[in-house]
This record gives C-alpha cells, sequence and structure tokens, in this order.
C-alpha cells in the first residue's frame, strides 16, 4: 500500500477510535456517609438546607424507594461495589471490610468494571469502608480494594481534632490524645461529638475531596479520557464537624424532633431497640436539638462541596456526558422511636438518598423499589457496558422510560448475620434472629409506629411475606 495511502488510513482509524472514546459517557460518583434520606429537603425536610443536593434531583431521576444492603458503613459499601448481597461478597460487619478482595476474587467491582473497559477511575476519600474518624486523622486507606483504581486519593484532616467550639452531648468514654499520635479506638466512630470551626473548613476531608475531584475533572476535560470518578463526603458522620456559618442556619432551640407517641417500644422486640436516647444520655430536648443542629449543618457543609463539583462539570462542558450519581451508604435514625444513628431495621435506617442525572434524559421522580446493589448494573447499562454475571442486583435503566415500571416486587436488607428486612411496595417485614417479628403498614403507617405481626386479622400477609423473605434468602446462598 502507497505510504499516503498508510497515512491516510492510519489517520482515520485514530480519529474513530477517538471519537468512541469521546461517546463514552463519564461518571461522577458522590456518596455521602449516614444520611438517611429524611435529612434532604428534596426528600421532604423542611428544616434541614440541601440546596444542591436538591438542584441535582430536580435535574435527575430521583428514587423515592431505595434501601441499604445493610445498615452499617463497610457491609453496605462492599455490597454497592460488587453488586451482591452482603452475605454473598461474605462482608457483614465492619470488621470483615479487610477480607472484601479475598472474597471477590477475581470477579470486577464497579468501578474495575469502567477501568477494564478503557475507563480513568479515582477514588477520592472514602468509597470503600474506613474508619472515621481513625482512617482521616491518618490519612490512611481503609480496607480499600486497589484493582478498583487508576488513582486514588485519601483526604486527611483534623477531625475531633479541628480547632473550633467543641461539645460532647453523649455519654460515651472518649480517650483524648493530646499528641494527636493515636488515631484508632478512641470512642469518637460513635459518639455525638460536635466541632464549630472558625473559617471555611478548607482544611476538612470533605472540602479537601471537592477540591481533588476538581482537579480530576480539569484533568480530563483537557484530556478527553472518559472517567469513573468517585467521591465520598464523610459528612454527616460522627464526629460532626463544620464551619460555625453552618452550624448558625440552625439554632438548636428552633429545631423540631421527631413525632413520637406513648408506648412506641411496647411492641417492638428488644433486638429491634437500638442505641437510643436513653442509652446515649440524649436524656433532655435540648440535647437533642443540639445533635439536629450538629447534624444538619454537617449536611449542609457536605452539599455545598456537591454543588462544587456539579458546578465545575458545567464550567469544563463535561456535564453534557456524564452521568452524576448521588447517594449515601445507610440511612440514619435521628430521633424516631427515640432512636439515633444505624444499626436498625426500620425505615429511617434501611432507606438511602438516590439521585441519578443522566445527560440527554428528563427529570423525574420514581416510587419504583429499589436497591443498592441496583447501581452498578444501572451505570453499567447506561454506559454500553455489560452486566457481570455475580451482580445480583437489576438495572434502573427501564424507569427512565416509565417511572412507574416495577424492577423489584420486593428489597433486602440484612443486619448481624440472620437479622432481616423485606420491604414490598405496602409491607415492612423485620425479621429477628431470635424468630421475633415486626410487621409494618407502610401506606397507612409509614412511620412504623404499630407492629401488626401479633393481629390476628394480618396474619395471612404475614405467613405470605415470610414466605417469600424464606425464598429470597434461598436465592442469595
Amino acid at each position: 500500500m502507497p505510504a499516503p495511502i498508510r497515512l491516510g488510513t492510519l489517520l482515520l482509524v485514530c480519529l474513530v477510535a477517538t471519537l468512541c472514546q469521546a461517546e463514552k459517557p463519564n461518571v461522577l460518583f458522590i456518596i455521602s456517609d449516614d444520611l438517611g434520606s429524611q435529612s434532604l429537603g428534596c426528600y421532604g425536610n423542611a428544616q434541614c438546607q440541601s440546596p444542591n443536593i436538591d438542584r441535582l434531583a430536580g435535574e435527575g431521576m430521583k428514587f423515592e424507594h431505595t434501601y441499604t444492603q445493610y445498615p452499617v458503613c463497610g457491609p453496605s459499601r462492599a455490597s454497592l461495589m460488587s453488586g451482591m448481597y452482603a452475605q454473598a461478597i461474605g462482608v457483614t460487619s465492619n470488621g470483615l471490610s479487610d477480607k472484601f478482595t479475598k472474597n471477590l476474587g477475581d470477579r470486577p467491582t464497579m468501578a474495575q468494571h469502567f477501568r477494564d473497559n478503557g475507563y480513568y477511575t479515582a477514588r477520592v476519600s472514602k468509597i470503600y469502608h474506613m474508619r472515621i474518624p481513625g482512617d482521616i486523622t491518618a490519612g490512611t486507606d481503609g480496607p480499600d480494594h486497589a484493582a478498583s483504581w487508576t488513582e486514588r486519593f485519601n483526604c486527611q484532616a483534623p477531625e475531633q481534632w479541628s480547632e473550633g467550639k467543641h461539645a460532647h452531648l453523649t455519654k460515651e468514654k472518649l480517650k483524648p490524645d493530646p499528641k494527636q499520635n493515636i488515631h484508632f479506638n478512641l470512642g469518637y466512630g460513635g459518639a455525638f461529638y460536635t466541632v464549630k470551626t472558625p473559617g471555611d473548613g478548607a482544611e476538612q476531608a470533605d472540602v479537601k475531596a471537592s477540591a481533588k475531584a476538581i482537579e480530576i475533572l480539569e484533568a480530563r476535560a483537557k484530556d478527553k479520557q472518559p472517567f469513573f470518578l468517585a467521591v465520598g463526603l464523610v459528612r454527616p458522620h460522627v464526629p460532626l464537624v463544620a464551619p460555625s456559618s453552618f452550624f448558625d442556619l440552625y439554632p438548636a432551640e428552633a429545631m423540631e424532633l421527631p413525632p413520637q407517641v406513648d408506648g412506641d417500644w411496647d411492641d417492638i422486640p428488644k433486638p429491634g431497640i437500638i442505641k437510643n436516647s436513653k442509652s446515649s444520655g440524649l436524656d433532655t430536648q435540648i440535647k437533642k436539638q443540639k445533635v439536629l443542629e450538629a447534624y444538619y449543618a454537617s449536611v449542609s457543609f457536605m452539599d455545598a462541596q456537591v454543588g462544587k463539583m456539579i458546578d465545575a462539570l458545567d464550567r469544563l462542558g463535561l456535564a453534557k456526558n456524564t452521568i452524576v450519581v448521588f447517594t449515601a451508604d445507610h440511612g440514619y435514625h435521628l430521633g424516631e422511636h427515640e432512636f439515633w444513628q444505624k444499626m436498625s431495621l426500620h425505615e429511617e435506617s434501611t432507606r438511602i438518598p438516590l439521585i441519578v442525572r443522566v445527560p440527554g434524559k428528563g427529570q423525574g421522580t420514581t416510587a419504583s423499589l429499589s436497591q443498592q446493589i441496583d447501581i452498578y448494573p444501572t451505570l453499567a447499562e447506561l454506559c454500553g457496558l455489560s452486566i457481570p454475571e455475580h451482580v445480583q442486583g437489576k438495572s434502573l435503566a427501564p424507569v427512565w422510560s416509565d417511572p412507574q415500571a416495577t424492577i423489584h416486587d420486593a428489597t433486602y436488607t440484612l443486619r448481624n448475620k440472620n437479622d432481616h428486612l423485606l420491604r414490598t411496595k405496602g409491607w415492612a417485614l423485620i425479621r429477628y434472629g431470635n424468630d421475633s417479628v415486626e410487621l409494618y403498614d407502610m401506606q397507612n403507617d409509614p412511620q412504623q409506629f404499630t407492629n401488626l405481626a401479633r393481629k390476628a386479622e394480618h396474619a395471612e400477609t404475614l405467613a405470605g411475606l415470610q414466605s417469600q423473605l424464606d425464598q429470597k434468602l434461598a436465592e442469595i446462598q
């Protein structure tokens, strides 16, 4: 072949390759830590200000009924990234998070699947499990999965050692280290410990994470390489650290606590009683209100970082070809049933936000049941990738054509080794390892105040859901 023809052919091949590469949708995946859906404005919270996440919800698809696979950080993130139920991937506690890589073997994670298909993949801060605050103050990886990433970046920050006004609202025994040499097992990971910091929070992990993410976006805008950028924001996980300007948005005395009913615990089995006002020392209304003040301040601070990244996509011209996902690892109690934090199988602890903005697809809201492990196959399908055989979730892509499309008849959540939640459109069945049961009519009792498990008129419904749960467990194992 004459040289000019060879050269022309080579140029054509390069042009086609470049065009094909440019056509691959990018993904900006943002995950918040310890964020219940009910804490966001777009999910109905009238107190907490989350304008940037609300804006994203107004431009994308908002999933109203998405459920975590496990109401604790490590297992939920293992499920999310593997696309597998917690017991299937073998991570059923935070302590088992370091088994993830061995258990997964050669099956690709969500990020790894994108990497294997020519994407630049990056982790910024917490995607897999990290111990908060320890891995943040130490600047360490935690039990990460190295094969997922082209590059990975930790965001070291002072957390409980931040300058500012400190308060410990609960009664855990803390082990302060004035020399700041010890990072783990100090007691701050479960305590409602708050810090109102001066300045703009530039020293905090989430500000550093958004800055690094924008730096990566700027590089990808120049080299045009398709990317899967995963950004983990640690707030509103405790300690609740945020600039005082965000605390100022929420005067404690003005915070409205969730409604309570007399005798609420009378029909909740003992395994269903988690960290609560009495056990944690939140024995006055003002203490509870101060928790809301600090938690909402942390949510708004986190939301501001989401806004920076979304604005960067627009500024860099990447928005037209970038799918944006916002979600959380699990839900969070803020005084409902006098419960606090996670580890519950009740609605507030298991329901998570999920917002997906897809270029060229309109805004919408769907009440279709979905779960955390659906994110992997959804993004794969939206980006034209195959869905690996090991993935146990289902693609949610049909809801963009029909927001009422049924993806699941029920979602499933595990806690510990043998506590289970089966969530259908109308019912929530919670069954514990000691065979005690909770049954809630989610149409007429969405706040789950009345356990119907012992009501004769609901015996048939209970039996049907028990059978459905047994079938699900058999499928998973």
